[in-house]
């Protein structure tokens, strides 16, 4: 699953940069254009993978979960 969403945000960042470098002609405008755009893939993938992580251990916590035993008389 984070594979694909990583792939998406590839794809997607792939096209920004593709647009800078095709209709940014001024050098010094598409340096930090770049780094921006790099530093937003970043960011995107971190958030992804903390996303994936936190559902993942809910999920296994879920499927551990033994309601006869939390829910039983003592």
């Amino acid at each position: 699953m984070l594979n694909n969403i990583n792939t998406a945000i590839d794809t997607l960042q792939s096209v920004k940069s593709k647009f800078v470098e095709t209709c940014v002609d001024n050098e010094e405008l598409k340096k930090p254009l770049n780094a921006f755009i790099t530093a937003q893939t970043t960011f995107a993938k971190t958030v992804a993978k903390s996303h994936n992580d936190f559902f993942t251990s809910l999920a296994m916590a879920a499927y551990a979960f033994d309601a006869k035993k939390a829910f039983a008389k003592k």
